[in-house]
């Protein structure tokens, strides 16, 4: 499908000197717009429903892939020449595709329960490295100390490749402002320091949500931060290390952290999750959990399901297990001797009539706790928030009624 395109043949043209504004974030806050340069920058705009307002390319690239996406997505296309396109980009060489987006309002609906806080952190490029790697963990949010973050530099938008389309930013006047406002949401404030006592592998987290917060480049987290965090971490080093850039030391504590987040919170994540639910609610729920598992793992969703009840309760007895999962006979040895024989679960005694986690079990589950996300996320596609909770209420109120039935 060819794409068609209005021209614009003037410097002076309004479209172009608001383009031409764009550059300084300045510019950026007055129209609350940006400039994409590039058409790796735009199709990832594209690919994350970015709101892209138009677009401005060279003719001699009008026949390129990215038109039919443009023109697909509705988005007004603009052809000029080669000295326009280089005015608005500020450049000598010619980069044939730009657009100007719309920058979206600061959002006001909840946070998730991993955080990433920058405490004035100011290279593009580290900045870029951060998002990118949060965005890898599924982290979304991130939290400025300062009101002036801006996360459209070109440097930025590269050194992320395009995750700023995805990411949600909330900016705080100051670092004391932000702490007090995410304590009162109920996150615990962790703070990165080469001076802290504490190693992030053994420090003390709480059951609640993280908000990590890595500092400037130079200085490090501001004293403010570092006298009200409520832990204060470091990453072990050898002694002749003295630093770790900022943008490696975050993906570091994000993994870290991330991982004992899951473990620590495991029991309340599962008891507010659809798994637990999917053995009451039907067989085509448990199927298609199944085979989405499967397609990472070497467990079925069943067995999925069972150890996180296995981590939540610490030991099962057949019967319970029975009784969750409905399997029994040769089916529960089905069930059961995979989990043994790889390391997953153990017998508590020699009688082999109840079963309790071991660490790996721990482990997989929390590195597989993305995928299991994802499943529910699948299996609820195209449920609003609410309804989600009132699927939930409904299934909780059908296992209360069974539970009257059968007494």
């Amino acid at each position: 499908m060819k794409a068609t395109s209005l021209q614009i043949t003037s410097i002076k043209d309004p479209k172009v000197v608001e383009a031409r504004e764009l550059h300084s974030a300045s510019g950026r806050q007055r129209h609350q717009k940006c400039l994409l340069e590039g058409s790796d920058a735009i199709r990832w705009a594209l690919e994350a429903h970015f709101p892209l307002e138009h677009v401005f390319f060279s003719p001699e690239h009008e026949r390129h892939e990215l038109q039919n996406q443009l023109t697909q997505a509705r988005i007004p296309c603009y052809t000029t020449s080669d000295g326009v396109l280089k005015k608005i980009s500020e450049t000598t060489y010619l980069i044939p595709y730009l657009a100007v987006a719309r920058i979206p309002a600061e959002p006001t609906s909840t946070m998730g329960d991993f955080i990433l806080v920058l405490d004035r952190v100011v290279d593009h490029g580290n900045i870029g490295t951060i998002i990118r790697t949060a965005s890898a963990f599924g982290i979304r949010d991130i939290v400025s100390t300062t009101p002036d973050l801006d996360l459209f530099y070109k440097k930025i938008i590269d050194a992320s490749r395009g995750r700023v389309f995805e990411t949600h930013v909330k900016r705080y006047r100051s670092d004391t402002e932000t702490v007090a406002d995410l304590k009162r949401r109920g996150y615990q404030i962790i703070a990165t320091s080469p001076h802290a006592r504490e190693l992030q592998a053994m420090a003390p987290l709480q059951a609640k949500p993280i908000a990590l917060i890595v500092g400037n480049e130079t200085e490090g987290i501001s004293r403010e931060i570092e006298q009200q965090a409520d832990i204060l971490i470091q990453i072990p080093m050898s002694g002749q290390v003295e630093s770790l850039n900022v943008g490696v030391a975050t993906g570091i504590s994000l993994y870290e952290l991330k991982f004992r987040m899951v473990l620590t919170m495991l029991i309340h994540y599962i008891r507010s999750n659809i798994g637990r639910e999917v053995n009451v609610t039907g067989r085509i729920i448990q199927q298609a959990f199944d085979a989405y598992i499967r397609r990472f793992s070497d467990l079925t969703g069943q067995q999925a399901i069972l150890l996180m009840m296995l981590v939540c309760d610490q030991k099962l007895s057949h019967a319970e297990i029975t009784r969750e999962t409905g399997a029994f006979g040769d089916e529960l040895t089905t069930l059961l001797t995979p989990l043994i024989e790889q390391g997953y679960a153990r017998y508590t005694s020699d009688k082999q009539d109840e079963i309790a986690p071991t660490e790996t079990a721990q482990r997989t589950l929390a590195q597989l706790w993305a995928v299991i996300e994802r499943a529910e996320q699948a299996i609820l596609d195209g449920f609003s928030e609410p309804e989600k909770q009132q699927f939930n209420d409904y299934l909780k109120r059908i296992q209360e009624n069974c539970q009257r039935l059968l007494s």
